[in-house]
């Protein structure tokens, strides 16, 4: 091969030539491979050699770009490699990854097309992933969804839910509650079909029908309760406390609870626990409770989206026609509660 050909082969950066010869440049003293992607160096500043070792010896040092001195190097694929090891590390310091990330040396759209040739998937979605799995190990062990996010290097909440949701196909909240360590849970059978209850320590957090969610009930760990622990309590006194209801000796709970949701929802779900037993509201006397008369729809749609059944009594809101709209458990199930509460009071 005479230097003319393998001076083509260096303008062409034509990586068919790769360990057949090296080239070094006199001016800066460095030894690349063919397929280097540096700056082409002048043709007086070049010179070839057979071997990594004759560059060497003559007094050249590898280039750090095209790394001569490894017997396979591929650039794409280290860089891709140092990228997903800094979204691994630093997933929740943003400064920190920020600042790793620009010390790269590549454009946002370079990086992007090489980490998605190799992965399949750009860095922005590996670190969403990375950052909801991290999340997600975090809500199995009960740490709130507050800090979950937090850890997880989220500093809006808003985007973490939306985030979580797209990945799992659940809320925060729900994913919590179904895979949570201290998090006891059981299903009881009632008039109006099985009820799942699930608690906390702390509160009371779902009652609703047990087959709501086909999909989810699929991944619901069997009946949990954990004994010794506050939680599997609560799910027993709501038993109880249930049982009683169920049978007219009860026409309150004194379970605390902590349904989880929007500021408005909750709002909404306060002002639910304030209408009687054996009384109805419309929804837009419930508006009206909560001081937006306008916001009727809303409130219906929160009032559709209360995770904690009968103990929150969304069942006692009706059309303003005095029709029963929809509920989670089925318009059957409403029809008998309000009648059963009639009945009782």
């Amino acid at each position: 091969m005479n230097d003319d050909k393998m001076w083509e082969a260096v303008v062409n950066c034509d990586a068919s030539y790769d360990g057949k010869f090296y080239y070094g440049v006199k001016t800066t003293g460095i030894y690349c491979r063919p397929s280097c992607k540096s700056k082409l160096p002048k043709r007086g500043n070049v010179v070839f050699f057979k071997t990594k070792e004759d560059a060497e010896n003559a007094g050249f040092r590898p280039c750090k770009r095209c790394r001569p001195d490894l017997l396979q190097y591929d650039p794409a694929a280290e860089l891709s490699k140092r990228t997903k090891e800094l979204l691994d590390h630093y997933f929740n310091d943003r400064v920190k990854l920020s600042s790793d990330m620009k010390k790269m040396g590549v454009s946002r759209k370079h990086l992007t097309q090489v980490f998605k040739q190799q992965y399949q998937i750009t860095p922005s979605e590996y670190l969403i992933q990375v950052r909801i799995d991290a999340a997600k190990q975090m809500l199995q062990n009960g740490i709130s969804i507050t800090d979950a996010a937090s850890m997880a290097g989220y500093e809006n909440l808003s985007e973490f839910y939306d985030h979580f949701r797209r990945q799992t196909g659940m809320t925060p909240a729900r994913y919590r509650q179904i895979f949570a360590d201290n998090i006891s849970r059981r299903v009881m059978e009632t008039p109006i079909g099985p009820l799942r209850i699930i608690a906390s320590q702390e509160a009371i957090l779902c009652v609703e029908q047990a087959g709501r969610i086909s999909a989810e009930v699929d991944k619901m760990p069997t009946d949990q309760i954990i004994s010794g622990n506050a939680s599997g309590e609560l799910v027993k006194d709501c038993e109880v406390e249930l049982r009683e209801y169920f049978v007219g000796k009860r026409k309150s709970f004194d379970l605390p609870v902590k349904p989880e949701g929007t500021d408005f929802q909750k709002n909404v779900w306060e002002h639910l626990q304030q209408i009687p037993y054996g009384q109805t509201r419309t929804y837009g006397d419930l508006a009206t409770m909560i001081g937006n008369k306008k916001a009727s729809r809303a409130v219906g749609m929160a009032n559709h989206c209360n995770p904690i059944l009968i103990l929150i009594p969304c069942h006692r809101v009706i059309g303003a026609n005095g029709s029963l709209t929809g509920y989670a458990a089925g318009i059957e199930a409403k029809k008998y509660l309000l009648r059963m509460e009639k009945e009782y009071a």
